[in-house]
């Protein structure tokens, strides 16, 4: 027999609307990708770089899949959404790293902790989130589950709650880090180095505000994330012979008659017209500054991501005029491989089959 369902012309009572939220908590996670065979995998969740969000492309974030084992590298906004679109579970990545906090690399982390949050009745015991970043990463994390926490506490005064109710702290481990090995375990090893994407931040504001890149060594190879920055020795040195330099890109004459069309639309004051230009040409790599930077460090292909505002087909040929190695474009939920895979054992990144 069936139930009447709750609607204009029928009153749900307060029993029935906790039995329906019980039924949704209770829900099995989404089915995970098929990525558990020995290979690194690298999942492109969001490809544009802000700070304009985009209708069809979300904010910078990546997943590396090593093994089966999930890691994120940044957070922008539309991660979560592209994270259902994938098939992954958020709740399954145990680790996440922020490469800086620009608000294109990380606004998406609330939406990502909430569903984790929500998920925690059915995660395994003991499941801890953990979160790598630069100093104020903790607050924002905090920030994040105060955010969060308030409805959820609402939903529990309901009877609609978690086991356990909601925790006035947050239930995630923040981890803020500096130059070097800030983590490892037996599948990855991962190395950080300060790049140039503050250098022009005024020394004070430099103490506690940190932008970095980070190395990570896989069984079957090593993916080098640029995040955001400029041309940088540091960088260069990090991705030395690595397999795969996932970089951010820009064309600095459209980046350029961007800033103009910005300039002129809002009326900026010369000076804050000089400062963002400053920015996005010393802050940010030229198609130009990638290719050098790629042929320097010799790695062996090279990822562009973070690209804006032209044709991902533009950056390709342009990076590779000055490195000669394979160079790939990226969109919104590609997938690139290094290792076990039809194109056969330590094959070099390639698409996924």
């Amino acid at each position: 027999m069936s139930s009447p369902r709750c609607g204009v012309t029928v009153t749900c009572s307060r029993r029935s609307f906790v039995a329906a939220i019980t039924v949704l908590f209770a829900a099995p996670a989404p089915a995970t990708l098929a990525g558990q065979s020995p290979e690194t995998r690298i999942v492109v969740l969001g490809s544009n770089g802000g700070p304009l969000l985009r209708e069809d492309r979300s904010e910078p974030a990546t997943l590396l899949i090593v093994d089966g084992r999930r890691y994120l590298i940044d957070c922008g906004i539309g991660t979560e959404r592209r994270l259902l679109e994938a098939g992954i579970a958020s709740e399954s990545i145990g680790t996440i790293f922020l490469t800086h906090l620009h608000p294109d690399h990380d606004l998406g982390l609330a939406d990502v902790l909430a569903n984790d949050f929500q998920q925690r009745d059915q995660s395994a015991p003991g499941h801890t989130i953990n979160i790598y970043g630069p100093p104020q990463t903790r607050a924002l994390v905090d920030a994040a589950y105060q955010y969060i926490r308030i409805p959820y506490a609402i939903l529990t005064a309901e009877g609609g709650g978690q086991r356990g109710g909601v925790p006035a702290t947050t239930p995630f481990a923040t981890h803020e880090i500096s130059d070097g090995v800030v983590y490892q375990d037996d599948r990855i090893r991962v190395v950080a180095a300060e790049n140039t994407h503050y250098a022009l931040m005024p020394q004070g504001s430099r103490a506690t505000m940190k932008s970095y890149s980070y190395r990570i060594e896989t069984p079957h190879g090593v993916v080098v994330f640029t995040g955001d920055t400029g041309p940088s020795d540091a960088v260069v040195r990090l991705a030395q012979d690595a397999d795969v330099l996932v970089s951010e890109v820009s064309d600095f004459v459209a980046v350029l008659a961007f800033v103009d069309t910005m300039a002129a639309r809002n009326h900026w004051p010369p000076a804050r017209r000089t400062t963002f230009k400053a920015h996005m040409t010393q802050e940010h790599l030229d198609i130009k500054d990638v290719g050098q930077m790629a042929a320097r460090a010799h790695v062996k292909s090279v990822l562009l991501n973070h690209w804006s505002p032209a044709d991902p087909a533009v950056h390709v040929r342009g990076v590779s005029r000055y490195f000669s190695g394979p160079v790939f474009g990226s969109a919104d939920l590609q997938q690139y491989c290094l290792g076990d895979s039809a194109a056969g054992r330590g094959a070099p990144l390639h698409p996924c089959h």
